[in-house]
């Protein structure tokens, strides 16, 4: 039985794991944290099987002054960091390009929309089917030009029939009393679903991961021994013996990527959460306010305020004063929202400025494979990186053309 090592035990390592167990290996896992306690376990929760659209957006060059310069920017960067982070912002407005945009749209919507059915077997196994409520999620726009702009933008789901619904002022106050009156409208995805605790879901899949065999080393990945463009061990604390390696770390996946010979503009977007445990309005659904650049999820421990993009690198602390900002803003569209006992939060988003996520087998290393970079949809398309990687190692074919997933495409 070949055995088979993750580096990485966030959603996307742990949904590895899982199927590259279904397909008969031995899996060890290595993570310097417990599983699932780094970045995914402060998501918005949200499972968005209709997140088709890059970051990078025609036209994005004209919202950046406003989105780093505004009074609550949902954009900010860390003056220190902006020389280092320059190369990336460059490929990132070449990603704009409508050709590009194209692209990226066909890659992720061919990854999101499926999204649930890839979840539906480990969360059946894991006996985790309560943690996902299957609600549908709500753009919601405030303003009249906004929400014009992503009805416009409804072209790109109507090419890859991607289930929408459009509802008017009216009909979201409806649904969803707590808003605040006066907002223009919403897209609505009603097959999307959303996660009450990232965490637990995580735990369970580490459960079962661990039921079935598996192995958990609680060490940090430095190094690889490598002979005949084959990793032979993987070097934590101890040394390891392995027949195929997958790197799902995150944002922490470049340093291994680099030695094993690949260039990969990875670059993290930190992002901030508040969650408050006595929120005193009562919401329903998860939420995405748009131009706000933030989501609010009901989850088991309180409603969670999630968002906002800080480019800092990996070192650099925490600003809290961001997560804050997401208080604020979420008390003007909830008017009495209880703020009392909100804890912060931040984590590291993977992000690559086509917004494409990297699902590939290495051209230089015979046996290593790569899933990371997925952004904000590291949730969302977890299940099907996984299911993706394993089909790859197994030398089976894929449904999907992987192309566009490469590690070696032109960035």
């Amino acid at each position: 039985m070949p055995t088979s090592s993750v580096i990485g035990a966030g959603i996307v390592g742990l949904t590895t794991a899982l199927y590259l167990q279904r397909c008969g290996r031995q899996v060890q896992l290595f993570d310097r944290q417990a599983p699932g306690e780094g970045t995914s376990s402060g998501n918005a929760g949200i499972i968005s099987t209709g997140s088709i659209f890059p970051e990078a957006m025609p036209g994005v060059w004209r919202e950046i002054p406003g989105m780093l310069l505004g009074k609550h920017a949902p954009v900010s960067i860390r003056p220190a960091y902006a020389l280092q982070f320059s190369p990336w912002l460059i490929k990132f407005l070449a990603s704009s390009r409508t050709s590009k945009v194209n692209k990226a749209v066909s890659a992720l919507s061919t990854l999101s929309a499926p999204a649930l059915q890839f979840y539906e077997p480990l969360l059946t196994e894991a006996n985790a089917q309560d943690l996902i409520q299957r609600k549908g999620m709500f753009y919601v726009y405030e303003t009249a030009k906004a929400f014009n702009k992503a009805r416009s933008l409804c072209k790109y789901r109507d090419q890859h029939n991607s289930e929408y619904e459009v509802i008017e002022a009216d009909e979201l106050q409806t649904r969803e009393p707590a808003l605040r009156h006066g907002l223009a409208g919403a897209i609505v995805i009603p097959h999307a679903a959303f996660c009450t605790s990232p965490l637990s879901l995580c735990r369970k899949f580490f459960d079962l991961f661990q039921l079935q065999g598996g192995i958990f080393h609680q060490q940090d990945v430095k190094k690889f021994t490598t002979s005949d463009n084959k990793i032979l061990r993987v070097i934590a604390e101890k040394e390891f013996e392995t027949d195929e390696v997958f790197i799902t770390a995150g944002a922490y996946s470049n340093s291994l990527v680099k030695q094993l010979g690949h260039k990969v503009p990875l670059d993290t977007e930190r992002g901030y959460h508040l969650m408050l445990p006595s929120a005193n309005v009562e919401i329903h659904n998860a939420m995405l306010f748009t131009e706000r650049a933030f989501g609010v999820t009901p989850m088991q421990d309180g409603v969670r305020l999630a968002g906002t993009v800080e480019f800092g690198g990996l070192s650099a602390l925490p600003d809290y004063s961001r997560a804050e900002v997401l208080g604020k803003m979420a008390q003007q569209l909830y008017p009495g929202l209880d703020m009392q006992g909100a804890k912060p939060w931040m984590g590291y988003r993977p992000s690559v400025p086509d917004s494409i996520p990297v699902i590939s087998r290495s051209s230089k290393i015979t046996n290593a494979f790569f899933g990371f970079g997925h952004g904000h949809l590291g949730l969302t398309q977890a299940a099907i990186t996984g299911s993706l990687l394993a089909t790859l190692a197994c030398n089976q074919e894929t449904d999907i053309d992987m192309t566009p997933y490469n590690i070696d495409r032109r960035w």
